[in-house]
């Protein structure tokens, strides 16, 4: 596939949580890759008005949330020297997809580690895209499987080896969403939307929900982060997506901060779960997900997925049906729409 080298697409905005936290910048590198800020917009759905982040434009290639942790991930492993990136998800992973497309930009090496999901189309896909972009797969079965073939890969061994959590989760991931809602506060600013009462977001791996938790924070926004879990709870008896796994994200980047010595100069609010659209388990469809998908292309003409946008934008239908008085609601739209990620 042709791409346009990352030098045609570097945005000219400045991310704005370097201005909010001053000295990050020096610990904290940026590839530039993603296009932001991406577009807020009104849209009337079931005769309600609902914003819409639209994160699925943050790169012309591939958009979608991954883009965003992984300009700062990905240019943190090339910083530390690292020429190869070992992750995983499950075998529709738009993660996995993600970092093997901008791993391939950077030439860096990819390797994704492999869980079963319930097969689709919209799967087989996406783990054909992997192949393309040069990805390693390897298939692992379980998703506790997948976890011990992580945790005690061969190549922990090597120096020029990094490894990234699912869904890019981890401190780096975090940083780019309290950017987004940085992002956000400028388009407020500037009257683009209105302060929302609620923002929607899948939560899968959590560093999305975290980094847009603590970003309202910093941004002295009274707005209500709300997560809708779309992944298991648990593998085994560890917690894997719950309240206190998040709570814990945040508390690490926080002290990450720390000890760079960088001041978080506000509060670490408690996150919040909405845990009623799940269905049978990650990857399951469920009928209010399937009626949302159509609502949501009908209005924008862009895709929602089973796994996780359909889910989450089934709550804010949910929310926007059920208190239409409740203040603005604003849903996160985290998969892309470039139409490479959907042929």
């Amino acid at each position: 596939m042709a791409y346009l080298p990352f030098t045609q697409l570097m945005p000219s905005t400045i991310r704005p949580i370097y201005q909010a936290l001053p000295g990050l910048e020096a610990h904290l590198p940026c590839a530039g890759f993603a296009q932001l800020p991406t577009p807020v917009e009104a849209h009337r759905f079931d005769g309600q008005r609902v914003w819409v982040k639209r994160d699925d434009l943050s790169h012309p290639i591939y958009g979608g949330n991954k883009v965003r942790k992984l300009e700062l991930i990905l240019a943190a492993a090339q910083a530390d020297g690292k020429d190869q990136l070992i992750t995983f998800g499950a075998t529709g992973t738009h993660h996995g997809l993600a970092t093997a497309i901008f791993c391939r930009q950077l030439g860096l090496g990819c390797e994704v580690l492999l869980f079963d999901q319930p097969d689709s189309p919209h799967v087989q896909h996406n783990l054909s895209r992997l192949e393309q972009e040069g990805a390693r797969r390897v298939f692992c079965g379980s998703l506790a499987n997948t976890l011990r073939r992580y945790y005690l890969h061969p190549a922990r061994l090597r120096r020029g080896s990094q490894f990234l959590f699912a869904g890019g989760s981890n401190e780096l991931g975090v940083l780019a969403f309290i950017n987004a809602a940085l992002e956000l506060k400028a388009q407020i600013d500037a009257g683009e939307c209105p302060v929302p009462a609620r923002i929607y977001c899948p939560v899968g791996s959590g560093s999305t929900i975290a980094g847009l938790t603590l970003g309202m924070a910093l941004a002295e926004l009274p707005t209500e982060v709300i997560g809708v879990r779309v992944a298991d709870s648990h593998v085994g008896p560890i917690p894997a997506c719950t309240v206190g796994s998040i709570a814990q994200l945040m508390a690490r980047t926080v002290r990450w901060l720390g000890r760079r010595h960088i001041d978080w100069p506000a509060g670490v609010p408690q996150p919040r779960l909405d845990e009623r659209w799940i269905g049978a388990g990650y990857g399951h469809p469920t009928v209010e997900a399937e009626a949302a998908v159509g609502a949501f292309e009908s209005e924008l003409g862009v895709p929602l997925d089973l796994t996780y946008t359909a889910k989450t934008f089934a709550a804010v239908r949910d929310a926007a049906g059920s208190d239409a008085t409740g203040g603005p609601l604003l849903y996160w739209h985290t998969l892309s729409s470039a139409a490479e990620a959907q042929a």
